[in-house]
C-alpha cells in the first residue's frame, strides 16, 4: 500500500495562513490530477414551496435539509464520479458546516489540499427554493469564504494538471487563475453565469480571449451579449475555443468554428435541477479528456445531467460511469462504452 499522509500536511505552501480541520480523514498524496476545479464550495439550504413569493407575500415551505453544494465543488465531484481525478482550490468556514462538506468532498476522492479553512468565518451557504416541477431559485448568503483570493493562487496548485476549470464569481480570480494556467500551456474551460456577467461586464472580453471551452445557458448566453455589445461567438475565445450552451431538458447546443451541433435531452421527471449545469460541465470535460468525439462527449454530458435532477442534493445526485452508461445504451443513441473507458484515471 502506498504511503499515506495527513491532508493538513500535504502540499503546505510557505507563508500562508491555511489551516485544516482535525478531524479530516487520511488522503492520498496524488502528483498529478486531470482537472483543477477554481471557486466555491458551499452548504445548500433546499427549501420545497408551490410557488417562489413576491415581496410583501407570505408562503408556506417545508425544510428539506442541507446538502454540500457550489459550483465547483460540484463539477469537482461530477469529475471523481465518472472516473477522473480532481484538484479544488477554493476557502471554508472554520465551522461544522465547512468541515463536513470538507469530509463530503473527501470521500468522493477530491484533493481538498488547497482548500483554506479561515478562522472565525462562517462557510458560505445557498438556500435553494424549489417548485414542485423541479426547478429552482437560488438565494447566496455570501461570506468571506465565498471565494478564494488570487494570492490563494499559488503555482504548487498547478503542478501536474491537465485541465483548469473556474467560475466568473470573482474576475480578478478568474483572470489570474486562466493566466497562470497559459503560462503551463494548461487548457481551461469557464462556466459563466448570469449574475457574474452583471458584476463584471468590463472584463468579460479578456476573459473570453483566454478560455478554451465556454459553459453558459440561455440566459448567461444573452447577458453576456448584451456586455460585449454583439453576440457571443468562438472567435471571441482561444483559436479553437468552443462554446457548449446548455439548454436544459432540451439538451444542448455546441457552437465551433467548424460549425453548431444540437444535441437533444433525455426525458426524465426532474426532482431537483440544482447542480445539473455543474454536472454537465463535469461530464463533457471527463469525456473530452477521454478525446471522445464531439457528438458522444455532448450525449454523455446530457445523459450524465438528467441523471443528476432525479434527487435532492446537488452533490448527493452526481451519477457514476455506470449510471450514465445505462441511460444511454438504454436510449438506443450510441454505444456508451466508448464515451469513458473501464479504465479512466
Amino acid at each position: 500500500m502506498a504511503a499515506r499522509h495527513y491532508r493538513r500536511d500535504a502540499h503546505r505552501i510557505r507563508g500562508s495562513q491555511r489551516r485544516y480541520p482535525q478531524d479530516v480523514e487520511l488522503q492520498a498524496v496524488k502528483t498529478e490530477f486531470d482537472v483543477l476545479c477554481i471557486g466555491d464550495l458551499d452548504v445548500d439550504l433546499f427549501i420545497s414551496v408551490p410557488s417562489i413569493p413576491g415581496f410583501d407575500q407570505k408562503i408556506s415551505g417545508r425544510n428539506l435539509g442541507q446538502r454540500p453544494g457550489g459550483m465547483s465543488a460540484n463539477t469537482a465531484v461530477a469529475l471523481t464520479r465518472l472516473g477522473r481525478s480532481v484538484r479544488l482550490l477554493s476557502v471554508v468556514g472554520d465551522d461544522a458546516a465547512g468541515r463536513e462538506t470538507l469530509a463530503h468532498l473527501m470521500a468522493d476522492g477530491v484533493d481538498v489540499g488547497f482548500v483554506k479553512e479561515l478562522p472565525a468565518v462562517s462557510t458560505f451557504m445557498c438556500v435553494v427554493l424549489l417548485s414542485p416541477s423541479g426547478e429552482k431559485s437560488l438565494i447566496k448568503l455570501e461570506s468571506d469564504a465565498y471565494l478564494p483570493k488570487p494570492d490563494d493562487l499559488v503555482p504548487e496548485a498547478f503542478e501536474g494538471i491537465r485541465h483548469v476549470h473556474a467560475t466568473y464569481g470573482s474576475a480578478d480570480l478568474t483572470l489570474r487563475a486562466f493566466a497562470m494556467a497559459r503560462d503551463r500551456n494548461i487548457p481551461v474551460s469557464l462556466d459563466l453565469e448570469p449574475p457574474d456577467i452583471r458584476l463584471y461586464p468590463q472584463h468579460l472580453s479578456t476573459v473570453l480571449s483566454m478560455v478554451d471551452t465556454l459553459f453558459l445557458n440561455g440566459e448567461a448566453l444573452k447577458e453576456a451579449s448584451q456586455a460585449l455589445g454583439r453576440c457571443i461567438h468562438p472567435g471571441m475565445l482561444r483559436p479553437g475555443g468552443e462554446i457548449v450552451l446548455t439548454r436544459g431538458a432540451e439538451g444542448c447546443r455546441r457552437i465551433s468554428d467548424g460549425g453548431t451541433l444540437d444535441v437533444p435531452g433525455f426525458k426524465v421527471e426532474a426532482v431537483d435541477t440544482t447542480g445539473a449545469g455543474d454536472c454537465f460541465a463535469g461530464a463533457y470535460l471527463a469525456s473530452k479528456l477521454e478525446n471522445s468525439p464531439v457528438h458522444d462527449r455532448l450525449q454523455f454530458a446530457n445523459a450524465a445531467a438528467a441523471i443528476a435532477t432525479l434527487s435532492f442534493g446537488a452533490q448527493a445526485s452526481m451519477p457514476r460511469r455506470d449510471a450514465v452508461k445505462q441511460l444511454l445504451s438504454t436510449s438506443g443513441r450510441f454505444d456508451a462504452s466508448k464515451t469513458l473507458s473501464d479504465g479512466a484515471r
